[in-house]
């Protein structure tokens, strides 16, 4: 009986180790992975976080690449229903626009550069597995409508965009930074020189511009195509009446302001005067303290005296550029009571506002416009409109150059 026992427990034994080894083993289940929105992605950053720290992934189509050289090679930008965001690549950037993915977050850190919020850097080693492509051709989202004014507030970074009823504010071609305007505000459209379409001629007229909304210190807009721009229209802000327009391109190189009919140039301190200057073929006037070796440079530059008896919503319009800033003033005035003396400073004068260049401590900012500086105040006058600048060797020997005066109807 004992060698029946045993024998049984030995068969016994046998059967529980065959049965044991053929059984799969347990494979432990996948990590949960949960979909946040990009919206939520950029507020994890808001919140203060850094670095994505836990298993969650974003899903959205890619707007932009470098395919046709207007972003940096590793770079793109991704949008979802609810925000975008600029992504940045580590190795090759194999991101194909129009095409929607799926990007794991967990390691991928936040970057702040002038301005823009990035998200990276991204692998897409397939071997890596942290972007899965769910449709290469998905195509491009509905652009997000919105105003020149709304991006400016910050609105809509990174996202896909239209904008109605909007023009350039000058022609020529595609490159560099070019000045868009809806006859209210202004933004800038940069188009890097290594694009392919950089060379192409801007459209001349009104209509819809679409691009991505994107940042460089200030906010500005970035093309995907030219065939997104749709400007074919009639030209907003022509005015309806003129009273005064001036380029400086009859003005030559070195000559005073005063050469041209109606213009008075005056100095109250020193003996630097507004002069003629030629900018790449382009007439400008310009002033400056710098090689003066005068301790005090106050110039004024007056327009002709301009009749608003009859104006309805006149306004003034201007281009500044400054160079070297070190602090030298520039200001713009207006009188009812000047007379055309050569002592302009004695008169009464009313500073009015406008919109300045970047002050640039290297070098020489692009012009920028004025905007349009609201004259209703001075309906039914007759009025002298007045630039002094304010500088002088001590450490105030800042360059600014004007352009394309206008005095108009809205």
């Amino acid at each position: 009986m004992k060698i029946k026992a045993y024998l049984s427990g030995i068969i016994f034994s046998a059967i529980v180790l065959f049965v044991t080894c053929e059984r799969e083993p347990v494979m432990p289940p996948d990590p949960v992975i949960d979909h946040i929105t990009i919206a939520e992605l950029r507020a994890m950053y808001n919140s203060g976080m850094v670095t994505i720290d836990t298993n969650v992934y974003i899903q959205g189509i890619i707007t932009l690449t470098p395919e046709l050289g207007n972003v940096p090679d590793f770079i793109a930008y991704i949008q979802d229903s609810t925000a975008g965001i600029c992504l940045s690549v580590t190795g090759t950037n194999s991101f194909a626009m129009n095409s929607e993915v799926k990007i794991l977050c967990r390691g991928i850190g936040f970057t702040l550069y002038n301005g823009l919020l990035q998200f990276g850097g991204i692998d897409l080693t397939p071997t890596v597995k942290q972007v899965e492509v769910i449709n290469l051709t998905a195509g491009i989202p509905e652009p997000v409508n919105v105003t020149i004014n709304e991006l400016l507030d910050g609105k809509h970074q990174a996202e896909y965009v239209s904008l109605s009823g909007v023009q350039f504010m000058a022609s020529g071609t595609f490159s560099g930074t070019k000045v868009l305007t809806d006859c209210d505000s202004e933004i800038d459209v940069y188009t890097r020189s290594a694009a392919t379409f950089s060379g192409t001629t801007m459209p001349t007229g009104n209509g819809i511009l679409k691009g991505v909304a994107s940042v460089f210190n200030s906010t500005q807009i970035l093309l995907r195509d030219p065939s997104d721009l749709n400007m074919v229209g009639a030209l907003c802000g022509i005015p309806s009446v003129i009273y005064l327009s001036q380029d400086y391109t009859t003005l030559g190189s070195g000559i005073t302001v005063n050469a041209l009919p109606g213009w008075l140039a005056y100095l109250q301190a020193g003996t630097v005067y507004w002069k003629g200057y030629i900018l790449s073929s382009n007439h400008i006037a310009r002033t400056t303290a710098f090689g003066s070796g005068q301790a005090s440079v106050i110039t004024w530059m007056i327009a002709p005296q301009i009749d608003l008896s009859t104006a309805k919503k006149p306004y003034i319009s201007f281009e500044s550029c400054d160079g070297y800033d070190n602090g030298a003033t520039l200001k713009l005035f207006v009188s009812t009571d000047y007379t055309g003396s050569a002592t302009p400073w004695t008169s009464t004068w009313t500073e009015l506002s406008f919109t300045r260049p970047p002050v640039t401590a290297s070098g020489y900012s692009a012009f920028v416009s004025s905007g349009k500086v609201d004259l209703s105040a001075y309906i039914g006058s007759t009025i002298y409109v007045a630039w002094v600048y304010s500088g002088g060797v001590s450490t105030k020997t800042t360059t600014w150059e004007m352009d394309n005066v206008l005095v108009a109807e809205k």
